[in-house]
């Protein structure tokens, strides 16, 4: 190898390195912005969940209202009161039926909604990390680096 080529062998060496560590750190942010994302389409899902717990009890509390209509409709065509004691009877077994169904359909789709939060926040917190590691990752070729370049403005 001559003397002219030694020069332009360590400035390709040092423009790989160069390189190697651009293309670390730019996998580094795509990973945040991947990352990010994912936080937005996580949050927007525990959005509309928190809109389905709301719309499941409205919907529960529609069918209990219908419910008692029909109880009622069917007890006055017997010619039996509103306010019986069975009426009574029959309208509060009907209403803690719906009660319990309606709790436990809007707890569930509270619990995913919180679900996906928590997921969420934990795709923020790796994109926040992302960055940082991609670049400490490419340490031992940025002190590499810096040892060429020493090496080459000998």
């Amino acid at each position: 190898m001559g003397a002219a080529a030694a020069p332009a062998m360590a400035v390709m060496s040092i423009a790989g390195k160069g390189m190697e560590i651009a293309g670390g750190i730019s996998q580094g942010i795509q990973n945040k912005v991947a990352a990010q994302i994912d936080t937005v389409k996580l949050k927007m899902a525990a959005e509309a969940g928190k809109v389905r717990a709301i719309q499941t009890d409205a919907a529960y509390r529609d069918d209990l209202n219908n419910t008692l209509q029909n109880i009622g409709a069917i007890r006055a065509g017997q010619n039996v009161g509103f306010d019986s004691p069975t009426s009574f009877a029959i309208y509060d077994k009907a209403r803690s039926l719906s009660d319990n169904a309606r709790i436990t359909a809007v707890s569930n789709e509270r619990l995913k909604a919180l679900g996906l939060e928590g997921d969420a926040a934990a795709a923020w917190k790796r994109g926040e990390t992302a960055r940082t590691t991609a670049t400490l990752g490419q340490a031992k070729n940025i002190l590499s680096l810096g040892q060429e370049v020493a090496g080459f403005m000998k």
